[in-house]
This record gives structure tokens, C-alpha cells and sequence, in this order.
């Protein structure tokens, strides 16, 4: 604390009370309200500051349990008790639609699984950077981040996923089916990847703003490491998953069973 200032230490004890101008006083006092001033060495959203607001509260709530602490470090505290609590609940909420969309396109119970667990490594490496570089984040870029990253990177997924049980059902053995997906999709995930990366690394790199240049650059980063996931960890998770994916979708490998029915029919028949 660097100073403390109330009406009483304003005016001493030596100024008669009516020598004081109203519009003064009635900044400290009125009503059946007094205020007092705190000044903190301390910066706003730090862990020194909402320490010491803590104390202070629970100093002032012993002599008055309806007394209010607000002021700039006290918002900015709340702000991100708030915006901590809505990225659960968002983070939540998006997970469980998008679980719900890529359940309906493949009628398959561990392909939303797989692929919502690649995509959240993607925005946990995006989020983990700035705390192993020790850079301050905006408080809302774990909502921004989230949302915008989730939806990007569900994009490639399923793109090539759903290229792969294309590449399945026309008869191919899974490793040369992956091999296939990845050759045909990788253009169309690079170039959208790079699209976006390119649409916001600008936004960073001239912005005097802050939190516009900080989160542009997450979101570019983003950008960058999705494609990244998609293309380099998706593929071996998919391949080593998909008897287990075969056993847990419908018409997963519909057109290869088909073929081989009728090549079977064929054979017989001869």
C-alpha cells in the first residue's frame, strides 16, 4: 500500500468541518456512506494485487460486513473470475455441439471422440505457448482462442477424415487409404490454414493495440498448429484407431463390404 487517504486525514484535526467545501466533502462522505482511498503499488490483474485485495477485504468486512471494495484492480479481478467461469461454460457448450454434429455426419460414436481430443491438443499447445515464454495474455482469449480455433480445426478434421472412410469404403487397405486422404487433402487444409494465418498475422504485426495484437497473434498461431495436427498427428491416430472406429460406426466400410460381397457372388457363381 502506498497511501491511504480518507476525509479525516484530508482535513485534519486542526480545520473546522464547515471551512470545507460541500463538493469536496461529498466526496468522501454521504449519506450514511464514508469512502476512504487506497493506492497499490501493485498493477491491475496481477497475483500480488488480487492477494492483496483479498486481505484487504476481509480486513474491512471485520468492522463492516456491508462495506464495497472497487476500484480498477478490484474490476479487473471480477472480470476475470467471470470470464474464467463463461470459457467453461462456452468451452462446454462447443464442445458438446460439435460432438453432436460429427456423431450425426458419421453415425460413429469414436470418431467425435478421437477428433475432439486432436482438436483440443491443438488449442492446448496454442494456449500453453505464452506461459512457457512467460508472456500476459488477454483474460478473454481462452473464450476468443477457443471458439475460433475449435471451429477451424473441426473444418480440417473432418475434411480428412471424411476423405479417409471415402478412401475405405472404395476397398483400399487403411495405411494406402490414409496415404491417399493426406495426398488429396493436404492442399486444401495447407491453403485454408495459411488463408487464415495470413488474415490475421497482419492484424498483429500493425496494431498498436494490445489486446487486438495479442490475440491476433494467438489466433495466426493457431492457425499454424491446427494445420500442423491435422496433418501430422490425425493421420496416425485414425489409421491406429480404425478397427476400433469399424466396430463402433455405422457404414463405416460400407462400399468395400459391398465390393467384396459381390466379388464373392461373382466367384461363386463361376
Amino acid at each position: 500500500i502506498e497511501n491511504v487517504l480518507t476525509y479525516q486525514k484530508l482535513i485534519g484535526a486542526n480545520v473546522p468541518e464547515n471551512f470545507i467545501p460541500n463538493e469536496i466533502k461529498d466526496r468522501f462522505e454521504q449519506g450514511d456512506y464514508k469512502q476512504i482511498i487506497i493506492n497499490s503499488k501493485f498493477k491491475a490483474a496481477t497475483d500480488e494485487e488480487n492477494t492483496q485485495i483479498e486481505k484487504i477485504e476481509k480486513v474491512i468486512k471485520k468492522y463492516d460486513s456491508e462495506a464495497i471494495l472497487t476500484g480498477e484492480g478490484v474490476l479487473t479481478k471480477d472480470l476475470i473470475t467471470i470470464a474464467d467461469s463463461d470459457f467453461k461454460r462456452v468451452n462446454t457448450l462447443s464442445i458438446l455441439a460439435v460432438f453432436t454434429i460429427i456423431l450425426m455426419v458419421f453415425t460413429s460414436f469414436s470418431i467425435p471422440v478421437l477428433l475432439i481430443i486432436l482438436i483440443m491438443l491443438a488449442i492446448f499447445i496454442n494456449m500453453s505457448i505464452p506461459y512457457y515464454l512467460g508472456h500476459s495474455i488477454p483474460f478473454i482469449a481462452g473464450i476468443v482462442i477457443g471458439s475460433i480455433q475449435l471451429g477451424a480445426t473441426v473444418d480440417y478434421a473432418i475434411l480428412l477424415t471424411t476423405r479417409f472412410r471415402e478412401e475405405i469404403r472404395e476397398g483400399h487397405e487403411k495405411f494406402e487409404a490414409m496415404e491417399i486422404s493426406v495426398r488429396e487433402s493436404a492442399k486444401s487444409i495447407i491453403t485454408s490454414g495459411l488463408a487464415f494465418f495470413g488474415s490475421t498475422i497482419g492484424v498483429a504485426v500493425i496494431s498498436q493495440i494490445e489486446i487486438i495484437k495479442s490475440l491476433s497473434s494467438m489466433i495466426a498461431r493457431g492457425a499454424l498448429i491446427s494445420t500442423g495436427v491435422i496433418l501430422f498427428i490425425l493421420p496416425g491416430v485414425l489409421v491406429v484407431s480404425e478397427s476400433l472406429i469399424r466396430s463402433t460406426s455405422r457404414n463405416w466400410n460400407k462400399g468395400a463390404v459391398e465390393k467384396a460381397e459381390k466379388g464373392r457372388i461373382v466367384y461363386e457363381n463361376k
